[in-house]
C-alpha cells in the first residue's frame, strides 16, 4: 500500500451524505450542514461537515436519488463520462484522508496516482478525493488517528 502502514488506516465501507439543522438560539437563525460521513469497516462512522453543496448534488446523482441537473457541475460531467472516468481509474490507486489542520479544522486527503512508473501524491479537498475514489471504484481510506480523535471530540461535546 505505498509504503504505508496498513495498521494506521481503516477502510470506508460506505459513503452518504447527510444534512443536520443548526439552531443558533442566541442569534435567532438556523441552517443546514452538509455532512459526508463514511462508514468504517470497523464498524465506526468518520464524518466530515461543510462540504460543497455541488459535490454533496453529485453524491445524490452518483447514488440515483438526485436526477443529474440541467446545468453540469464538473462532477456531474465527469460521473456521464465515460472516457474521463476509465483514464481516470488507470492512474488512480486510493484516497487517504490524513490530515486535521488543527487551527482551521480543515481535513486533506492524500491521493495516490501511478501512471506508467511514475507515482504522484496530490493533497486535495476530502470530499472532492473520495469523489474520485467513487467514480472509479478505487478504495478510500481514513487514517486512525483522525477516528479516534473525532470520536474523543464528540465524547467531550457529550459530557458539555
Amino acid at each position: 500500500m505505498s509504503g504505508r502502514n496498513v495498521d494506521n488506516v481503516v477502510r470506508v465501507v460506505d459513503v452518504y451524505v447527510s444534512q443536520r439543522l443548526v439552531r443558533d438560539m442566541q442569534r435567532g437563525f438556523s441552517w443546514y450542514l452538509v455532512e459526508l460521513n463514511l462508514a468504517l469497516e470497523d464498524g465506526r462512522l468518520f464524518t466530515m461537515v461543510n462540504i460543497p453543496s455541488d459535490v454533496a448534488e453529485a453524491l445524490a446523482v452518483y447514488r440515483g436519488s438526485l436526477t443529474p441537473p440541467r446545468r453540469q457541475s464538473i462532477y456531474t460531467f465527469l460521473l456521464s463520462n465515460e472516457s474521463f472516468k476509465e483514464a481516470l481509474a488507470r492512474g488512480l490507486k486510493r484516497v487517504v484522508i490524513d490530515e486535521l489542520d488543527p487551527i482551521t479544522g480543515l481535513y486533506t486527503a492524500s491521493v495516490e496516482f501511478e501512471d506508467e512508473g511514475v507515482s504522484m501524491t496530490i493533497k486535495m479537498i476530502p470530499s472532492h478525493a473520495v469523489y474520485l475514489a467513487l467514480l472509479t471504484g478505487k478504495s478510500i481510506y481514513v487514517k486512525k488517528e483522525l477516528v479516534d480523535q473525532q470520536e474523543k471530540f464528540g465524547e467531550y461535546e457529550e459530557e458539555r
